[in-house]
């Protein structure tokens, strides 16, 4: 495709650590830089950062949060070993406990949820409700009081004209 911004539209469409391209078409206009944040340093989020640097090199995780600050700590000390030019997570960056989802949510353009199952509503609701696009691993929600929330949140999100979405296994694999 000869079309300005094509290989990021293409990768945007490809790559399971981001979301949709017209959603993030402001932010591939004014910048070659898309800043993700990281919510849950386990294997799953480590994997989604992966992705999401594999796809395109103007990605830069630049904050990652997780309960435990040495999960943070070791998953950016392994991710920095593979992907120096990309991460971008300084020392101030690295959020810990439950609130952590907050601070890394304000640091990002795009925010990778991949911690406990239980907090993935709560957690994209405050994504959305913060103007952000996110990529959210499943299950998206556990009961259905967090369905509710879930549906809530991307009703927000498409009147927002946010993009949400779902990580499911190798659904995006070409």
């Amino acid at each position: 495709n000869d079309a300005p911004g094509a290989p990021r539209r293409d990768f945007l469409k490809l790559a399971a650590g981001a979301v949709s391209t017209t959603a993030l078409a402001g932010y591939v206009a004014a910048s070659d830089t898309i800043k993700v944040g990281v919510i849950g340093c386990g294997g799953r989020g480590e994997a989604a950062a992966m992705n999401a640097m594999n796809a395109d090199k103007g990605i830069r995780v630049v904050a990652m949060g997780d309960i435990r600050l040495d999960r943070v700590q070791e998953k950016r000390s392994a991710l920095k070993l593979k992907y120096p030019e990309q991460m971008a997570v300084d020392d101030d960056h690295c959020f810990k406990g439950f609130d952590a989802y907050r601070q890394v949510i304000e640091s990002s353009d795009v925010v990778i949820i991949a911690n406990a199952a239980k907090f993935h509503p709560f957690h994209l609701k405050a994504a959305i409700e913060a103007g952000k696009h996110v990529f959210v691993e499943k299950p998206h929600a556990i009961d259905p009081a967090g369905i509710q929330m879930v549906r809530g949140a991307t009703g927000m999100a498409a009147a927002k004209g946010l993009s949400v979405m779902s990580g499911l296994q190798s659904r995006y694999h070409p």
